[in-house]
């Protein structure tokens, strides 16, 4: 199993919330035409997850490997349910 070692940010600590805040440190970006830009930019962004389509990832894996859809879930879920809870 490789490691990916610890995360680079907070659980729950998006990259839109680091934007805001380096929005909020920069003078120049207080300005109407830099906030209606940025307002422009997180309007037309596309949102971080989309609505699951088809099957899962886990599954198309699962399947590759012949193991039952869903091997691995309840390790996902758990992981989820530890950074709902942080």
């Amino acid at each position: 199993m490789i490691a990916a070692g610890q995360p680079k940010q907070p659980p729950g600590r998006t990259r839109h919330a680091r934007h805001a805040e380096v929005l909020d440190r920069w003078p120049v970006l207080a300005e109407q035409w830099a906030r209606e830009l940025e307002r422009r930019r997180m309007a037309t962004q596309a949102p971080e997850r989309m609505p699951m389509q088809g099957i899962s990832p886990l599954a198309a894996i699962n399947r590759r490997l012949g193991l039952p859809d869903d091997h691995g879930a309840d390790a996902i879920v758990s992981i989820e349910q530890a950074a709902a809870s942080a």
